[in-house]
């Protein structure tokens, strides 16, 4: 018996990919792809975009790597997880309007095709100190959050499990670990004395975040998030911010989507007073929970692998980090 071989996409491959959306029903017979190329830099997925005569959409694949990590492992099933999430956002009229609109889902091969939103990039250029993050951009965000989370909460639990665990590993152990061998003077020099004299030798710390872990890990409810809801996932788009990559996505407690929201706000430039005033229009959640996934995301992103293009200095960077040490009340 022959057996089938697994569609691999690849951005030197176009007549491969066309014939494969072909087979599938995605592309007429008469459609051609005259230009195939990345779309942004991804951090799990292979993500391309396929140029038409009169359009251009979207691909993706999922590799059982993190793509710009090769050497770290990841569950291929995630775009499944981006799909169903998709599926269940699409169906709540106002989020719509927020999402790329999927075209196809081969589950066999771990692919997606959906609509290309245009090139405009995504919003880590507000990382940028010279660059303000405009309010209204913020409100959008805001209310997204907001009727996700209502919309879904004490619905069908999504587990997204073995996602979870590879994010558990990144966000609250790998970071605070002094055995990880990870050395950060490759990021920037000083920077692993900073985290010797903040991070490493800080047992409070490791055990506070080793609990919010265990809190992240165990959740089952009671709202749908996101899962990893930051300025690499926030498109910026002709039609207004417009949020992807949901493939972290599970039904847990809002305080840690709000605490990822919260770090990166931060480092977009806000202070923690403006950063909770601007959260009011959400609604009722708890703060100090939140305050404290917003703490271990401040220093994951500092000390660990999933760097974000921050340009600070060493100073900045340790001022950063004491916010984030007073956020989890250290």
């Amino acid at each position: 018996m022959k057996l089938m071989m697994k569609f691999e996409l690849s951005e030197t491959d176009s007549p491969g990919l066309e014939n494969y959306l072909k087979a599938k029903g995605v592309l007429k017979a008469d459609e051609k792809i005259r230009r195939l190329a990345k779309a942004g830099e991804g951090n799990m997925n292979l993500t391309l975009r396929a140029e038409l005569d009169e359009k251009s959409i979207i691909v993706k694949q999922a590799n059982p790597f993190v793509q710009k990590y090769p050497s770290i492992a990841a569950p291929v099933e995630r775009a499944e997880m981006e799909h169903a999430f998709f599926k269940k956002a699409k169906s709540i009229a106002e989020l719509a309007d927020r999402l790329p609109l999927p075209i196809f889902h081969d589950p066999a091969n771990h692919v997606q095709v959906m609509e290309d939103l245009g090139s405009q990039g995504d919003y880590s250029k507000y990382y940028s100190k010279e660059v303000e993050l405009p309010l209204s951009v913020i409100h959008e965000l805001v209310q997204f959050l907001k009727l996700l989370h209502s919309s879904t909460k004490n619905g069908e639990e999504v587990s997204n499990l073995k996602m979870r665990e590879l994010n558990h590993t990144h966000v609250f152990d790998f970071p605070f670990n002094p055995e990880s061998g990870f050395n950060l003077d490759d990021i920037q020099e000083g920077l692993q004395t900073l985290a010797n004299k903040l991070i490493l030798n800080n047992p409070e710390l490791r055990k506070i975040a080793a609990d919010l872990g265990k809190t992240y890990l165990s959740a089952k409810g009671p709202s749908l998030l996101h899962g990893d809801f930051f300025p690499g996932s926030w498109l910026d788009s002709a039609d207004g911010v417009k949020i992807i990559d949901p493939e972290f996505c599970f039904t847990g407690p809002v305080e840690f989507e709000l605490g990822v929201f919260q770090a990166h706000l931060y480092f977009c430039g806000m202070s923690i007073d403006e950063i909770h005033s601007s959260l009011k229009p959400y609604g009722d959640f708890d703060q100090n929970l939140s305050d404290q996934f917003a703490g271990i995301e401040i220093l994951r992103r500092l000390y660990g692998v999933a760097q974000l293009p921050l340009s600070r200095t060493i100073s900045e960077k340790e001022n950063l980090s004491l916010t984030a040490l007073n956020l989890l009340n250290l």
